[in-house]
């Protein structure tokens, strides 16, 4: 196989680990980002819908926290890449919890696929494949 820089072949092994570590970083953001958003619109009054959104949130940020630590990443891929799949169908519904563009949700979602067939990478408490 030819490569322009075959030096970084040999760093191919924490591709994993910074998927991981990009895929937990920006779930506990949204999770934490979305208790502050549920907590400012539901000041005093506690819905249905702002129980499941609560419970939503609550469903990422310990979804992040486990892909930052590495805990069943294959698992974690196939939740993730449903949820962006789910936030895609809720992008394209214009509903106001997802703010990202359609792109992002598309990155996120092949990004998680892809920690499914690579594995948890180094750093893991997750047996590689």
């Amino acid at each position: 196989m030819l490569s322009l820089f075959p030096e970084l072949l040999d760093w191919s092994w924490y591709v994993p680990f910074v998927f991981r570590l990009f895929l937990g970083a920006y779930c506990c953001y949204i999770g934490w980002k979305g208790f502050h958003f549920i907590a400012k619109e539901n000041a005093g009054a506690e819905s249905d819908e702002g129980s499941a959104w609560t419970g939503m949130r609550t469903i990422l940020f310990i979804l992040g926290f486990s892909f930052v630590t590495g805990v069943i990443v294959q698992v974690l891929g196939s939740i993730g890449f449903t949820l962006a799949m789910f936030a895609l169908f809720l992008r394209f519904k214009n509903s106001p919890h997802a703010e990202e563009p359609l792109q992002f949700y598309l990155l996120i979602g092949i990004v998680s696929l892809s920690l499914i067939f690579l594995g948890p990478g180094p750093y893991a408490f997750d047996l590689p494949l």
